[in-house]
């Protein structure tokens, strides 16, 4: 039975697809150039900058990437098996523009010129390994993560656990096309990524690789680049694809409420928590349950805790999500979520800090 598949990467993953044996997969959707930290942000229109990328590919990247369609039109993930993701695509930076989006600093970005508009003037790039841009990233991660439970589509995603490759796989006379310490500064921004969605998949939702088979091949077809892999890499991709593929995704129904009401505790309302370290702050986030369906309205809270004692808050509102500033206190650090209802019952949950940082 062919699978629908929807990459959410880059050329590491759509090139696995160019394989005689990849057609029991069916390519629905494809967005690349792009970094989960601009799902964080509300979509941006900007036309006329698009129209400047002469490739209808790169600026249909670019538009995913400003409209944020991936989140916008869930229907594509519903309809798809397999969703595969991979982050080579988060080398690039963020454009935090004056109008308040963030956008990928791609280099398709740049073929629009839209930097260099007047009505630009303002913009703020935030570079990668900052702890703005790992903020945004979390936060973007949430949003989608809470969008496939929405739609009961956490367990279709593989993650293609790739790194940047350090060497060709066969000697060369040949410079390498980037430094050591450039790819180990990128591995180790992948590392802590990777780290975040381990927190919320399961170790076999992971395409994992031999540090031989992540090696560079000096004639590939894009050019020499250290994410540009020898043969042997996309072979065995496939071949852990169409080996998970029998086990992963479904037929279930959306599980997401389309009531618009806020569910009661006393019907069985409960809420999970998710709570991670970064090394400026601590983001915490909150899902409402009920029946196995998860609602979006709602009224949370937040505590901080250090060892037991509440030490910050953020009351009641409507967003699940919260943000503290790391304490100077030392002690054990534990986020506790308290949902209210419409008849002012609450419940809570609480989950211990997970470290983030390098």
């Amino acid at each position: 039975m062919i699978k629908n598949l929807l990459i959410y990467g880059s050329c590491v993953s759509r090139d696995i697809f160019n394989l005689e044996d990849s057609r029991v997969f069916k390519l629905t959707d494809y967005f690349a150039r792009s970094s989960m930290a601009s799902l964080s942000s509300s979509p941006y229109a900007n036309d006329a900058a698009l129209d400047r990328i002469p490739s209808a590919f790169r600026r249909r990247m670019v538009g995913y990437d400003f409209s944020k369609e991936l989140i916008l039109q869930p229907e594509r993930l519903s309809s798809a098996d397999i969703i595969l993701i991979d982050l080579i695509d988060e080398r690039f930076d963020l454009v935090a523009l004056p109008t308040g989006q963030v956008i990928t600093h791609s280099s398709e970005l740049t073929e629009s010129g839209l930097l260099a508009d007047s009505d630009i003037q303002g913009f703020r790039l935030i570079q990668q390994g900052t702890e703005e841009r790992r903020a945004l990233w979390l936060e973007g991660m949430q949003k989608f993560i809470e969008l496939l439970k929405q739609h009961n589509k956490l367990d279709s995603v593989l993650v293609n656990k790739v790194y940047w490759a350090s060497q060709f796989e066969t000697p060369s006379d040949s410079n390498f096309p980037v430094t050591l310490t450039a790819v180990n500064k990128a591995n180790q921004e992948l590392e802590w990524m990777y780290a975040a969605l381990h927190s919320q998949l399961e170790d076999n939702q992971f395409l994992t690789f031999p540090p031989e088979l992540l090696t560079a091949d000096e004639s590939h077809r894009w050019g020499a680049s250290p994410f540009h892999y020898c043969e042997g890499y996309y072979k065995e991709a496939l071949s852990q694809l169409t080996s998970k593929q029998k086990s992963i995704g479904g037929d279930n129904p959306a599980i997401n409420d389309a009531s618009g009401k806020a569910p009661l505790v006393s019907d069985g309302a409960k809420i999970t928590v998710a709570a991670y370290r970064t090394e400026s702050e601590i983001f915490a986030h909150c899902s409402l349950v009920m029946d196995g369906k998860i609602y979006e309205n709602g009224n949370f809270a937040f505590y901080l805790l250090i060892d037991g004692v509440r030490h910050d808050v953020r009351w009641y509102e409507p967003s699940p999500r919260a943000r503290f500033p790391i304490p100077d206190t030392p002690g054990e650090l534990v986020v506790v979520a308290f949902y209210k209802d419409p008849q002012d019952q609450q419940t809570s949950n609480k989950r211990s800090v997970s470290c983030l940082t390098r």
